[in-house]
Formats: C-alpha cells, structure tokens, sequence
C-alpha cells in the first residue's frame, strides 16, 4: 500500500515540477532583460484626449483606452474599428479595456486600422497598423497544441493511478474474503 501512496504522490506532482526549475543564472547583479521576439502583435494611437493600445491576441483584439491626459482608463466608451476585410464594435470587458473577435486580422501582414471612439461629449478617430508576423500568427495555434497535450498527459496519470488504485482495492478485498485453506 505504501507503494501506491508513493506512485501517487509522485505522478500527482509531475506538473509541478516546471515550475521549481531553472538553469543556471547567476545569483549577483541582475542580467539584462532579454527581448521577446514572438510578442503579441500590437499598435498604438493618439490625440489630445485618448491614447489606445491595441494587441491582437489570438483571433481577440484586444483595446485599452486611456485620456491622453492623466492615463486613466475610459470607461464606457464606445469603440469601433474597421480595416479592408474587417470592421467590429468592440465590448468593454474591464475598465478601459475593449474585445471584439478578430480572425480576419490573424494572418501575416500589415493591417491598417481606424478606430473611432465616442466617450460621452469626445469622440475621436484614431488610425494606426498592426503589423503581424508569421511567427505570432503561428503561436497561437502552438500555444493551444501545448496545452492540450499537457492536459491530455495529466489525465492519462490521473487516470493511471485511479486504475491502480482500484486494481489495488479490488484485489484488497478480494484476498479479505477468501477463506484460508
């Protein structure tokens, strides 16, 4: 039985053990920050009264909204944006953060995008280009592959030490009912 309990602990810990490793970085003054250059794809805009960030996560687009001024979120704003093969009205999903489904804008290039935003008596229309590259359209779909199969391995364990522990009970209680001979 003490077997058992050790087999599961192990295989219920295997997911956690990513999470304490690491290599070999020095432990004195702090390395340069090294540059990501699979980074999600995203633009920027401006005028006097808001700025917008806007990054393409996947097949979301996703918009922050500030007031140019003070660079605090606008919050119930109304925001559209339109392109060549694509045009959506995006939905407030925190304050001064803006969704709308963009699978159109999930292929390599350079996308131009006009946004027009109405903020009680400011409305503004601010144009910028989300540039796209192979590798971030790609990583995504990598992403989700990745996590898929790290699922799909963490249930076969589960599944693994379930079977054995059934197994294990199973017979427990078969040899408890057998009579000595």
């Amino acid at each position: 039985m003490m077997g058992y309990r050790i087999l599961l602990a192990v295989v219920v810990s295997l997911p956690l053990t990513g999470a304490f490793a690491h290599g070999d970085e020095p432990h004195g003054e702090a390395p340069a920050l090294a540059t990501n250059t699979q980074s999600l794809p995203s633009a920027e805009a401006h005028s006097p009264d808001f700025e917008l960030v806007a990054q393409l996560q996947g097949d979301r687009l996703t918009v922050y909204l500030d007031n140019y001024r003070d660079n605090q979120p606008v919050l119930g704003a109304t925001v559209e944006v339109e392109s060549d093969s694509f045009k959506a009205s995006l939905q407030a999903t925190a304050p001064g953060t803006y969704q709308a489904s963009a699978s159109a804008l999930n292929h390599p290039g350079e996308h131009s995008l006009l946004f027009t935003v109405v903020a009680g008596e400011q409305s503004d229309l601010l144009d910028t280009v989300l540039s796209v590259s192979a590798g971030a359209a790609a990583e995504h779909t990598h992403a989700s592959r990745r996590l898929w199969w790290s699922a799909a391995v963490a249930a076969l364990a589960l599944l693994a030490v379930v079977v054995l522990l059934f197994k294990r009970r199973r017979l427990g209680l078969l040899n408890q009912g057998a009579a000595p001979l």
